[in-house]
C-alpha cells in the first residue's frame, strides 16, 4: 500500500500536469509523444480527478490513452502507473 501522502502528491502532479511536462516524463520512460498525442493525454487526464490507487480508474484511462495514442505508449503509461504506485 502506498503512504497516503506520497499518493495525494502523485494524484495531485497527474491532474495538474501540462502536455509539456509529460513529454518530458515520457521521455525519461523513452516513449515518443507528439506533441498532439501529449495534449490528447492530458486532456483524458483532466476529464476526471486522478486517483493512482483505484485500478479500475486506470484501466478505463488507459484504454482511452491507447485510442489516441498507440498500443505501446499505453503500454509504457501503465508500467509507468505500476512503477508510481509500489
Amino acid at each position: 500500500m502506498m503512504n497516503p501522502f506520497l499518493q495525494q502528491m502523485i494524484n495531485h502532479k497527474l491532474n495538474t500536469l501540462s502536455a509539456e511536462e509529460l513529454i518530458a516524463l515520457a521521455s525519461q520512460y523513452n516513449i515518443q509523444l507528439t506533441d498532439s498525442q501529449a495534449a490528447k493525454v492530458v486532456r483524458i487526464l483532466r476529464e476526471e480527478k486522478i486517483d493512482v490507487a483505484n485500478a479500475k480508474q486506470r484501466e478505463r484511462i488507459l484504454k482511452k490513452i491507447e485510442a489516441v495514442t498507440n498500443p505501446q505508449v499505453a503500454q509504457t503509461i501503465q508500467v509507468m502507473f505500476q512503477s508510481i504506485i509500489r
